[in-house]
């Protein structure tokens, strides 16, 4: 029979009867769009920024002890380690700072205390739970040896501390320069998150000229690639970069 002048197949919605054609052709439309939106989600997450290797031991409060330190920012030197190598950062709960007066107080006095665990492969912090700090020992001598003052200048980008170390992941990049001014504000220290010279990741802590806190001054720079210029010392096993606010330079 000849066929040529048959009406082609035609989809009528409210009817149950759909031809053999439409639906072939729905299907291999459904199959081909399923294997390329695949592809693009795999390309995307191909391209996507490496996430942190940070931890945020969330709910999880443990014991720590150790020598409590407020300079140039609130640290504990965690018991048994002559090179600082169990430095922490202290802060307290939410985007806020451990308090320099309480930080004063307890200052070189071997302590105790309670906190949740944060950091990643290069540092570590300790988000402290309220009013859990006591003194377990005498005032000591600051243990942690100190570099020479090198004059340096660094390209990187300015993050708080507590979100980059494992707190949200990644605590970097511009998705999270909100937060991070609101957590610079309150206190949290802020980082410079840079390559060293045979590329690897490296934290600077920022402060000021002469070791005060430089938070205010950091966050209109806070996100951005900038190029930092200041004294560089090593404090313990931690990076310290001493900056005037005016040395901070957009890239």
């Amino acid at each position: 029979m000849d066929n040529s002048n048959r009406a082609p197949d035609f989809f009528i919605g409210w009817d149950s009867n759909i031809p053999s054609s439409v639906s072939s052709f729905t299907r291999r439309l459904v199959l081909v769009l399923l294997i390329a939106t695949t592809g693009i989600g795999l390309i995307t997450a191909a391209f996507q920024r490496t996430i942190s290797s940070g931890k945020f031991e969330f709910g999880k409060v443990r014991d720590f002890s150790g020598i409590l330190l407020k300079e140039p920012v609130p640290m504990l030197l965690a018991d048994d380690d002559s090179e600082g190598k169990n430095l922490y950062y202290l802060v307290a709960v939410g985007k806020h700072g451990l308090e320099g007066e309480v930080a004063g107080q307890y200052h070189l006095r071997h302590v105790s205390l309670k906190g949740t665990f944060i950091g990643d492969n290069l540092e570590a912090m300790i988000e402290v739970a309220r009013d859990s700090i006591s003194v377990t020992g005498p005032a000591l001598s600051n243990p942690l040896e100190k570099s020479e003052v090198v004059p340096t200048q660094i390209t990187g980008e300015i993050v708080d501390s507590k979100c980059h170390l494992g707190v949200m992941n990644p605590g970097r990049f511009k998705p999270h320069r909100a937060c991070a001014i609101q957590c610079i504000s309150g206190g949290i220290p802020p980082i410079l998150v840079a390559r060293t010279e045979d590329g690897q990741l490296a934290h600077y802590l920022l402060v000021g000229e002469d070791g005060s806190a430089i938070n205010t001054a950091v966050i209109d720079y806070i996100a951005e690639p900038v190029r930092v210029s200041g004294a560089l010392q090593v404090i313990g096993n931690r990076r310290v970069l001493y900056v005037a606010p005016n040395s901070i330079e957009r890239l």
